[in-house]
């Protein structure tokens, strides 16, 4: 157990330290707020709706945003409204979140010009209405503001608000792709894949294709499978054709995690905290001594090797109870493998809420990418779970105070 606890002396004291340093500055932060400081409460509700240094709550986070809305805070707005449209936080009021959205961008930042033509182009909380969405479009595209010049050369190129001007939206997509917006170099490829308005040219479009796949965009991935699949600008490969396929069905759970999926025969692949030395199968015996002993760094340890070399689904459940006996001792890296159990269904019955719960718990102070993670396996979720998850990770953490 001696060998167990050394491994960690300064993994432990990064914790701490972590710990304090956000203590420090959140209780400062706090404080400017209470004061009713607008930009101090819009930062509060921001670290309380990502769970940056704090536990993720979307109701708590969205008090503050009301109390720097209140004031006239525009960002706080257009988060507000963001959250009244989704149900994020629990209260659900799509027309006054409009609303909101409107007064911020009056206020003329292009993110939230951007994020009121997107409610007009989806109906969110208003009626559809594409002329509308094509004005503001323009005018943060006009700004250069990125995701509005893709989602414009979109409608351009879909020929959604009138007719299809192919050059238009090449013009469009054309800056963001040499930024390296995947939506963007994605599109571009398969213009010059299907010949839209230019020479068809195969071997620029899976060069497009691959660039965008390498920023996780599954859509970029099943595309350039298809050019492997054919042969379409590259040689034939049918292995890598499936390769891609899998990486993009993979990825759908998110493209910011497309990345991390090193295992393809798994969904997702186990975190290991790098403060840690790497766990060594070969010392597997002497871990799981040391679990058994209660020793939370050895049991996450065993419950590691159980999950990221399975031989058996008894493998899972047994990881799962190693991965639950050191979470309940506050182990960051062993809630968020807790989590991501929960979210397979693997050693445990499927559970998102339970997933998310502990992710969450986890986004304290875990290892790097957790927060990402999480966020990328809530496109499975609803409003009302991602809601419930944090319902419970407030109770977890009252009960352990």
């Amino acid at each position: 157990m001696r060998v167990i606890t050394a491994m960690l002396t300064c993994a432990l004291l990064g914790f701490g330290s972590c710990a304090w340093a956000q203590a420090q500055d959140l209780t400062t932060l706090r404080q400017a707020a209470q004061a009713g400081e607008a930009s101090a409460q819009f930062e509060i509700a921001e670290r309380l709706r990502t769970g940056d240094g704090v536990l993720q709550n979307y109701a708590r986070a969205a008090e503050w945003y009301r109390a720097a809305a209140d004031q006239g805070e525009s960002r706080a707005k257009n988060a507000l409204g963001a959250l009244l449209i989704s149900g994020l936080g629990g209260e659900t009021d799509p027309e006054a979140g409009f609303k909101l959205l409107q007064q911020a961008a009056e206020a003329g930042e292009l993110r939230h010009i951007y994020d009121l033509a997107t409610a007009f182009e989806q109906g969110l909380g208003t009626p559809v209405d594409m002329s509308q969405a094509v004005v503001l479009l323009q005018k943060a595209a006009a700004g250069g503001y990125g995701e509005a010049q893709v989602s414009l050369g979109v409608i351009y190129h879909l020929g959604t608000a009138g007719s299809v001007d192919i050059p238009r939206a090449i013009a469009l997509y054309e800056g963001p792709a040499q930024n390296g917006h995947p939506r963007a170099l994605n599109n571009l490829g398969l213009i010059y894949a299907r010949g839209e308005g230019v020479d068809q040219d195969y071997p620029r479009a899976a060069q497009l294709f691959t660039l965008a796949a390498e920023r996780g965009l599954s859509e970029a991935m099943k595309n350039l499978g298809a050019m492997y699949e054919n042969g379409f600008g590259v040689e034939v490969n049918e292995e890598e054709a499936k390769r891609l396929y899998r990486l993009a069905a993979q990825s759908s759970v998110g493209a910011s995690i497309g990345a991390r999926v090193a295992n393809e025969a798994a969904a997702i692949t186990y975190l290991y905290d790098p403060r840690l030395q790497p766990a060594d199968p070969a010392q597997a015996a002497t871990y799981r001594q040391a679990a058994t002993s209660g020793d939370p760094v050895a049991q996450f340890m065993t419950g590691y090797l159980l999950a990221s070399e399975p031989k058996t689904t008894a493998d899972y459940r047994e990881a799962a109870q190693f991965f639950a006996a050191a979470a309940e001792k506050g182990l960051p890296v062993a809630m968020a493998n807790l989590g991501l159990l929960n979210f397979e269904g693997k050693g445990v019955l499927q559970d998102y809420v339970e997933g998310y719960k502990w992710l969450t718990l986890a986004a304290l102070n875990g290892p790097a990418g957790v927060i990402t993670l999480r966020d990328a396996l809530a496109q499975r979720m609803t409003a009302d779970q991602i809601n419930a998850a944090n319902t419970l990770a407030e109770a977890y953490m009252s009960d352990a105070r």
